[in-house]
């Protein structure tokens, strides 16, 4: 059985179709590199994948002529089973960051939660109903078996560059499953703002307040107040957060 046979057959994965572009196509990928899943937000209101989709066939923020349609593989409505909107062999234009090495479009699959939601840096309207976390966390554990991932493999957009995507709420739902490696900035603020060292707002931003924050936590944990994050400061925080 192929993967997107495997998709399909999960119980609450909907193939639908949507609004595609007349002409265009998304180019495509393979399926057994592909290296984990990507969280993100609609950010708006209405939360449906119909008109998620039309809005991307259309001229819009990425393109001025257009992409071949939903710019995800699953959308999460409100309510009811998981949109599966592109062939997960289909790569679409979904993270967008130059900020590391590699093709994220090829290598990531990507589950849009239909929303706009509160982030780091973003006031948003709503929040994610129960039904969206309970399908994030069905989506997520389904895939991982699939593709063989280990926790870590789940990412939100906010390791991909966009500090408020996929919102505070879903960002728990994600810290709570991945390991504790504090590869965001994000992360980083939010073990030393439980820890008690970081009073201002999370934001995403590595400015002099994450700094001292930082320092301030090394001289209690006695290492070198340097202010740079490496691997003994990652282990000190996990021992300090357990």
């Amino acid at each position: 059985m192929s993967i997107h046979e495997q998709i399909l057959a999960l119980p609450f994965i909907k193939l639908e179709t949507l609004p595609v572009h007349p002409t265009k196509t998304w180019d495509k990928r393979d399926v057994s590199k592909l290296k984990g899943l990507v969280i993100h937000q609609s950010l708006e209101e209405y939360r449906k994948a119909r008109g998620n989709a039309k809005y991307h066939v259309g001229p819009n923020h990425i393109s001025d002529d257009g992409l071949p349609g939903l710019s995800y593989t699953f959308f999460i409505e409100a309510q009811g089973p998981i949109i599966y909107a592109n062939h997960i062999e289909d790569k679409t234009y979904s993270q967008g960051y130059g900020g590391r090495a590699g093709d994220e479009n090829a290598e990531f699959v990507s589950v849009c939660v239909g929303g706009n939601f509160s982030g780091p840096g973003y006031v948003g309207t709503q929040t994610p109903t129960q039904s969206q976390i309970e399908n994030v966390r069905r989506l997520w554990n389904e895939l991982a078996v699939i593709f063989n991932w280990t926790n870590d493999c789940i990412y939100g957009h906010y390791h991909f560059g966009k500090a408020a995507c996929p919102g505070n709420d879903l960002m728990e739902v994600i810290d709570s499953i991945r390991p504790a490696s504090f590869t965001s900035t994000i992360e980083k603020q939010k073990a030393l703002q439980k820890l008690g060292y970081y009073t201002r707002d999370v934001d995403g931003e590595w400015g002099p307040g994450s700094k001292d924050a930082l320092v301030a936590f090394q001289k209690d944990a006695g290492l070198v107040p340097d202010g740079v994050w490496g691997d003994r400061t990652t282990e000190a925080v996990k021992v300090a957060m357990s």
